[in-house]
């Protein structure tokens, strides 16, 4: 997409939904809440924005705006609905930031969303964070481009000032040859029935880390394959798969791979089960639904391609394009 593009959101239903965000540099995340009626956006123009969805009037509506940080911003992301409207961000300027919402205050006026916590511990830019699931409690893990990924812990939901680092671990100790501001992704394992683990891209791989008899992160499995840089991973809502989508170089192999996690009862064992290059470009971005049924990835194509499992075998079952011939013929 061009920069003129990626100061717009689209919402794709029925057709192309397009409204101007207002932001005045590229937009760098989109976040929806628990619930989907709610978004965050967030831009290189270092504010952050909250839209609510009118129903009546089937738009989004803006519920504040604020400057967030002192540079741009890369993530967002929001809280489980238990612990109230809690909103997480991170920057190139090395910090977390947490923001909670005054209801008390009046709806666009720069003070809908407090910062109750700033963290700096990171010595490079912090380049992904994602709340751990709630039945772990509050928690946050966010990983920086210094190669380590620190979980913090909220104490009282009552008090998001009160928080500890609880853990942190790097993603590649003992390598010789550290990536200079490499390029990281974290994932939380949601699945009840399993012990805290996640994903993170690194690199040319993907690391599920584990806790092990000592509590300290160990990666125990290593999903290898990728060819170049993986962009981001997502962990299916259901346990069991597990999504990391990568690049080629020279833009000749771009592909999507689906894992498939099972366990033997001493490990885990990763198989890949499939691997699209449908983009034909860079993929940047995989989201699963809420059931983990459907996958949907984003490239440079512009395009947004669904994916759903039919008789065993995934298949793409629609792409969602924006076309902007269609909207410059109409301005």
């Amino acid at each position: 997409m061009s920069e003129h593009d990626c100061y717009r959101i689209l919402f794709f239903q029925m057709s192309a939904n397009i409204f101007d965000t207002g932001h005045e540099d590229l937009i760098h995340d989109v976040a929806f809440d628990f619930y989907g009626k709610r978004l965050a956006t967030c831009s290189s123009d270092q504010r952050i924005k909250v839209w609510e969805h009118n129903s009546k009037m089937n738009s989004w509506e803006t519920v504040d705006t604020w400057k967030a940080h002192d540079c741009s911003i890369l993530k967002v992301t929001w809280a489980h609905p238990e612990f109230g409207q809690v909103l997480a961000s991170c920057s190139f300027d090395r910090s977390v930031c947490i923001w909670e919402e005054q209801e008390n205050e009046p709806r666009n006026s720069g003070r809908r969303f407090v910062q109750r916590a700033r963290i700096q511990d990171s010595l490079k830019s912090v380049q992904d964070i994602e709340f751990a699931p709630n039945i772990l409690g509050l928690k946050l893990a966010a990983c920086a481009a210094d190669g380590i990924v620190r979980i913090y812990e909220f104490l009282e939901v009552t008090n998001l000032e009160d928080y500890t680092c609880m853990d942190e671990f790097e993603i590649n100790p003992g390598s010789i040859t550290k990536e200079v501001d490499g390029h990281y992704c974290i994932s939380w394992c949601p699945s009840r029935f399993n012990p805290p683990m996640m994903v993170v891209g690194c690199g040319k791989e993907a690391k599920i880390f584990r806790q092990d008899g000592q509590s300290k992160w160990q990666a125990y499995e290593v999903l290898s394959g990728h060819e170049d840089t993986v962009h981001d991973v997502s962990w299916a809502p259901t346990m069991g798969r597990l999504v990391s989508p990568h690049y080629f170089l020279f833009s000749e192999d771009q592909h999507v791979r689906i894992y498939k996690i099972t366990s033997d009862r001493t490990r885990y064992l990763a198989e890949l089960l499939c691997s699209f290059r449908d983009h034909n470009v860079e993929v940047w971005r995989v989201e699963w639904n809420v059931t983990g049924t459907i996958l949907s990835s984003s490239g440079d194509d512009g395009k947004v391609r669904l994916w759903k499992a039919a008789d065993g075998e995934w298949k793409c079952m629609s792409i969602l394009s924006y076309d902007r011939q269609s909207e410059h013929s109409e301005m």
